[in-house]
């Protein structure tokens, strides 16, 4: 199957979307992204993830060489040019480009990857999911970085151990997952983290869901022992929407199954979801 990407000005082919080896993302890990998915062939939220990538650019002193508005148009022109997908994702990233150095580069490389955009299977959202703990702190918690060392570095023994994400916790304070937000639910009150964690798009709509339906809503620290004892967790994510989490580490989370109000908000994003 031939997939389309955008690359410096150009939609080409998948196999001629090359950066040179001198890249600052491949020799740095400087670089940001953000990724995104269409349902109907519909940008979700598109705007918001525009938003989050110029945030994330600027507080590493990239610039992007196209305006939202111009991304925008790309992305509906890959859309039309990859025809072949009944719904898509997108990768946007920007690299600190070629350089010489390997310090300073004078020209950013910009490119979006497509790929088809793909759902879990039914059963993961039914039963449930497990999370493994790792003591991490992500030096640029607000910003969507390319720099995914720890994460990748340990995801075969994750995968290996039947978990299906990664929980970041330092000095027994949960951050966010590798890939996703959390939350927690005790006592009928939804708890996410405050603070030091990347503000997901689905995390955005799941706060907003809750306080529309009645939802009582606490952003704040939230401590290990304290999700360990909750009665429901769940995690969020572009491509993983709202993911229940039965099990951390070896501990289940209240009595081991999705619980009411994780089905609740699921159930009302796939409302927002099928009527967007």
């Amino acid at each position: 199957m031939k997939f389309f990407y955008y690359l410096n000005g150009k939609i080409v082919g998948k196999e001629k979307a090359l950066i040179p080896v001198n890249d600052l993302g491949l020799l740095r890990a400087y670089g940001v992204f953000d990724y995104l998915r269409t349902y109907k062939r519909i940008p979700f939220y598109l705007k918001d993830h525009l938003n989050r990538f110029f945030q994330s650019a600027a507080s590493l002193n990239l610039k992007s060489p196209l305006s939202k508005k111009e991304i925008e148009k790309v992305i509906f022109e890959l859309i039309k040019k990859n025809k072949n997908l009944k719904d898509l994702s997108f990768r946007m990233v920007l690299t600190g480009g070629p350089s010489e150095d390997a310090r300073t580069s004078k020209k950013p490389n910009f490119f979006i990857i497509v790929n088809p955009a793909h759902a879990y299977p039914e059963k993961v959202f039914k039963e449930g999911i497990k999370l493994l703990t790792l003591d991490y702190c992500r030096e640029f918690p607000a910003t969507k970085t390319i720099n995914y060392l720890w994460a990748i570095s340990q995801w075969k023994n994750i995968l290996k151990k039947g978990a299906m994400e990664i929980l970041y916790v330092w000095q027994g304070k949960i951050f966010e997952a590798s890939t996703s937000n959390f939350f927690m639910v005790k006592n009928k009150i939804l708890f996410t983290p405050k603070s030091e964690v990347l503000e997901g798009v689905t995390r955005k709509l799941v706060i907003k869901l809750a306080k529309e339906n009645k939802i009582r809503v606490v952003e704040k620290d939230i401590f290990l022992n304290e999700a360990l004892k909750a009665d429901e967790c769940f995690i969020t994510a572009t491509n993983k929407e709202i993911m229940p989490v039965v099990r951390i580490n070896n501990q289940t989370i209240g009595n081991g199954r999705p619980g009411e109000q994780t089905k609740k908000l699921l159930t009302l994003f796939k409302e927002l979801r099928d009527n967007f």
